[in-house]
């Protein structure tokens, strides 16, 4: 299928640590001229799990929260961190309860996406939970503040055109759900 070979590379410098990000920086080379090389950072993550959370009246689950990176105010659906060891959809599981209060039946993984392959070396999933109903309150972490608000199924081509909908890892998770959905047809 392709030509192009890995680059051989030394160790790893470790940069900087936190808790959900690890920068490292190791130079490497091309395996057919070792004359081109150069440092190349790498954001080391854990994984990251997206949930679609659809209720019985077909509605979908998202959440409102400010986001420092971009300082603004965003419209997502639930998603957050898989710890160590969990499987993608336990973290799903985990995450909606925890985010909106929200517990659900049915839940499969529609499959995954490489974050930014450039730079990162995680996978984020996105999950398909159905028959959500809210069970409980919010058990947010110390630095969330999250409004749960519901949408219709059918108004998500809408909220991403107006850009009501702008994280790319959301789009990505409705692209995933839109693949299975038109493969049942």
């Amino acid at each position: 299928m392709t030509d192009v070979r890995p680059w051989p590379a030394g160790p790893e410098e470790l940069l900087l640590e936190s808790r959900i990000l690890r920068i490292t920086e190791r130079e490497a080379w091309s395996p057919v001229d070792a004359a081109r090389r150069g440092r190349f950072l790498r954001l080391r993550h854990p994984r990251w799990v997206n949930i679609i959370a659809r209720t019985a009246d077909g509605d979908v689950v998202f959440v409102e929260q400010y986001r420092h990176g971009t300082e603004s105010v965003t419209l997502e659906i639930p998603g957050g961190l898989v710890d160590e060891g969990e499987d993608p959809l336990e973290a799903a599981v985990r995450e909606l309860r925890e985010e909106t209060g929200f517990v659900g039946g049915r839940a499969s993984l529609l499959g995954s996406v490489q974050v930014n392959p450039a730079i990162q070396d995680n996978r984020c999933w996105t999950a398909l939970i159905d028959g959500c109903r809210p069970e409980g309150a919010q058990d947010l972490d110390e630095h969330e503040e999250i409004a749960v608000h519901l949408h219709p199924q059918a108004s998500l081509p809408e909220l991403v055109r107006s850009g009501t909908v702008a994280h790319s890892l959301v789009i990505a998770a409705f692209h995933l759900l839109h693949l299975q959905e038109s493969t049942r047809e």
